[in-house]
C-alpha cells in the first residue's frame, strides 16, 4: 500500500459505501457505509441472527480531520460505549490499515476491496499478530 495525500474529502473510501454481508454459524453480519458528506462516511454493523432477530454489533464512522482519516468504533455494552479512534496510518485506492496501539483489542483495522462485490476485513493485535479474525464481506444485493 503507498501512502497518499489527497487532501481531506472522502474519495478514496468510496469503495466501502453499501451494503456488505457475512453468513456466520451464528447469523448474517450485515455491515452497511452511507457518504454523510465530503469529511464523514456513516456505517453500522449488525448481526441478523438466524432466528430473524437482530442485533447491532457496533455503530461505525470513518472520518477526516484536519487531513488526517480516522476509522471510529462504538461498541454497545464495552468501553464504557465510547467512540474508539483508529488512525489511518495508510491507504491506496482500495484499502486502508488504520491503528490505535493504546486500545486493548483489536489494535489494527485493515479493509481491503478484493473487487467491486467483495472487501476483506482484518482485525488483529499489532504488527505481528498473535491474535486474528478475518471478515469476507460480499456486496449486499436486494
Amino acid at each position: 500500500m503507498v501512502d497518499k495525500d489527497h487532501g481531506s474529502n472522502m474519495q478514496s473510501f468510496e469503495w466501502m459505501v453499501g451494503s456488505w454481508t457475512m453468513k456466520t454459524r451464528n447469523g448474517t453480519i450485515m455491515e452497511t457505509w452511507v457518504s454523510l458528506n465530503d469529511s464523514t462516511m456513516g456505517g453500522e454493523s449488525i448481526l441478523i441472527k438466524n432466528t430473524g432477530a437482530t442485533e447491532q454489533r457496533e455503530k461505525l464512522r470513518f472520518i477526516c480531520t484536519r487531513k488526517e482519516y480516522f476509522y471510529c468504533v462504538t461498541m454497545p455494552g464495552q468501553n464504557n460505549n465510547e467512540e474508539i479512534k483508529f488512525r489511518v496510518t495508510s491507504f491506496a485506492d482500495s484499502s486502508f490499515v488504520s491503528e490505535n496501539l493504546q486500545h486493548d483489542f483489536p489494535k489494527r483495522i485493515i479493509y481491503q476491496l478484493i473487487n467491486k462485490d467483495s472487501i476483506h476485513a482484518v482485525i488483529d493485535d499489532g504488527e505481528v499478530p498473535k491474535k486474528k479474525f478475518d471478515f469476507f464481506y460480499s456486496r449486499y444485493k436486494n
